[in-house]
């Protein structure tokens, strides 16, 4: 059989139902189970679904009702073909080449599962079986008793559902719905944002205000300290100019006294010669008058009177030279004294500022290096006036406003930089959703139409026409399938519980299933009593279908009727169930050539 990755290759029964126990064999392609009603032909085909861990059963509510009448547990198996095929096994994790799934149920109530007679999840056995594409839940995969008959009634969105998983496409709606649900996520990640974001926003603007405020008394006290600095060193390089001047004053006094002193040794030089002359003038003066009178002669005074006169006039000349460069000293003398005095109290004026000095360059340094300051000290006394008269009206402005904003501005900013991330990854989505969506439409819309088609041909075969499409398309949580079928030469019309009969629904349902079974990914498909309703020409008619379809398409089908089996074939596995005092007994019929 073609693409057979898996296929059932026993069923084990015990205590269960009707039946003591019971093993039946199945073969790939088509397997047919028939015999009277009440024989217990359902109960095999419900024994493998709740081995294969079905949500749902048609008889009876409690699972525990199932358990033959006066056991207490009851055992239902199927054996899973698990050999290699291409050098690989269905179901790789175990080695050997049967699988056996085991349902257990007990009396008390307690199920359990087992794999190769080791306890598993149901959970564990649904991931095993849709590893080779089995869905028990899908009623397309297998169709309970009375469920052919009702198929009219199935919502045609859960139709749509089913068909998607029957025929692979699952995947393709859970992909949207995955990114949908991101999307939404998204979504409401986006509105969730923008509500912290519109708060935060208002938030930052009623702080800007007082963050504005801040700034401005920010910028007024770096003023102050700039101003307070340009005091600092105001007042600093003010002393230092005058320490400067001072110095130069005392440089300037203590030259002049060196140029008095130098002077003063010159005029003292002059005093000594001048009395030298002086008493060399006296000396000479006594001598010629002594010398004169001794002479006494009239004649002789007459002779030296203008000698004596010349010695009398240069005596007087310096007696008055003397007097003059006495005076001169003594000026020179008053100057030394008063400018020793003013060097004194000048540079007792330099210790003090330079004492001053000291403390006015601590204090310059606590504003940091030396600035040069042109402006006077009283301009910048009064700018500092001025600007704290100005911060006077920000008394009520602190730090906090800076850091609550600058709290808010971030905060603004992150949540910004998240909603721009948003919106990029809501953006992708859209992309992504809509690429999806178009995949999901073409691959869908494909397989439809090639369904559609074969599903006419059947209904052909039938006397009657139909078609089936996918309405509402455009929106995958509303988009649904609907069969449209016609009888009698009538034009299709949609199918549901109340236009057709029963025998047409039946009819209808087959041949949308037949048609399936070229597309279906489950190795294993069943219908239990297909036929009901059908009259025999329709019958015959679809198991001709059946018979030719599994052979062609390949897969494993099993098809429960309790009607006669009119055509035998080797490849078909017929077995009949009958029940012999209360006990359902199986037997099979083989290698029947048609």
């Amino acid at each position: 059989m073609s693409n057979l990755t898996t296929y059932i290759k026993e069923v084990i029964i015990e205590k269960f139902m009707s039946y003591e126990y019971g093993r039946i064999e199945f073969t790939p392609g088509l397997n047919i189970i028939t015999g009277p009603n009440g024989a217990g032909k359902s109960s095999i085909l419900l024994a493998i679904s709740l081995a294969m861990g079905q949500s749902h059963t048609e008889r009876g509510r409690r699972l525990s009702d199932l358990i033959r009448r006066g056991e207490d547990a009851a055992r239902v198996s199927i054996v899973l073909d698990n050999s290699p095929k291409d050098g690989k096994r269905p179901f790789p994790y175990i080695r050997s080449d049967d699988v056996i799934i085991t349902r257990v149920l007990k009396k008390n109530g307690n199920y359990w599962f087992e794999i190769n007679y080791r306890y598993a999840s149901k959970l564990e056995v649904k991931r095993m079986l849709n590893r080779v594409g089995i869905d028990p839940d899908n009623l397309l995969i297998i169709m309970h008793q009375n469920m052919i008959e009702s198929f009219g009634f199935i919502d045609p969105h859960e139709k749509l559902l089913l068909f998607e998983d029957a025929l692979g496409l699952k995947d393709y709606r859970d992909r949207i719905l995955d990114t949908k649900a991101k999307l939404e996520k998204v979504g409401g990640e986006e509105a969730e944002l923008r509500r912290y974001l519109t708060d935060a926003e208002s938030a930052l603007k009623e702080w800007r205000d007082l963050y504005d405020r801040w700034l401005e008394k920010k910028r007024l006290l770096e003023r102050l300290d700039n101003l307070n600095a340009k005091l600092a060193w105001a007042k600093y390089y003010n002393v230092y100019r005058n320490i400067v001047k001072i110095e130069e004053e005392i440089s300037r006094y203590k030259d002049e006294i060196r140029d008095l002193e130098t002077n003063l040794m010159i005029i003292r030089r002059d005093l000594r010669s001048l009395e030298s002359r002086f008493n060399e003038l006296y000396d000479d003066l006594i001598a010629f008058v002594d010398d004169l009178y001794a002479k006494a002669l009239d004649n002789v005074r007459m002779k030296y009177r203008g000698i004596l006169s010349s010695y009398l006039d240069e005596i007087r000349g310096n007696r008055i030279e003397y007097g003059r460069k006495r005076a001169e000293e003594a000026v020179t003398l008053y100057r030394i004294d008063y400018l020793n005095k003013l060097i004194k109290d000048r540079e007792k004026d330099l210790r003090e500022l330079e004492s001053l000095l000291k403390s006015y360059e601590a204090e310059a340094r606590l504003y940091g290096e030396a600035i040069e300051v042109e402006e006077p000290i009283n301009e910048i006394q009064a700018e500092i006036r001025e600007v704290k008269s100005l911060l006077k009206l920000y008394e009520d402005v602190d730090e906090k406003a800076e850091e609550t904003y600058k709290y808010y501005l971030n905060l603004y900013e992150s949540l910004k930089s998240k909603m721009e991330e948003i919106l990029r990854n809501k953006e992708s989505l859209e992309e992504e959703l809509r690429e999806r969506i178009s995949r999901w439409r073409s691959e869908l819309s494909s397989r439809i139409s090639e369904v559609s088609k074969l599903f006419n041909e059947f209904l052909n075969g039938l006397g009657a026409s139909g078609y089936i499409r996918v309405e509402d398309i455009d929106d995958i949580e509303k988009a649904r399938l609907e069969l449209y079928v016609g009888f009698g030469g009538l034009e299709p019309i949609k199918l549901d519980a109340y236009s057709q009969s029963g025998g047409e629904r039946t009819t209808a349902a087959m041949s949308f299933l037949l048609a399936l079974q070229k597309f279906i990914k489950s190795p294993f498909r069943a219908v239990d009593e297909f036929d009901v309703h059908m009259d025999e020409r329709n019958r015959e008619a679809i198991l001709n279908y059946l018979f030719d379809t599994v052979s062609k398409e390949g897969g494993q089908y099993l098809v429960i009727t309790p009607g006669r089996v009119f055509r035998y074939a080797p490849d078909v596995n017929i077995i009949i169930v009958q029940k012999v005092e209360e006990v359902s007994m199986v037997s099979r019929v083989m290698d029947v050539e048609s």
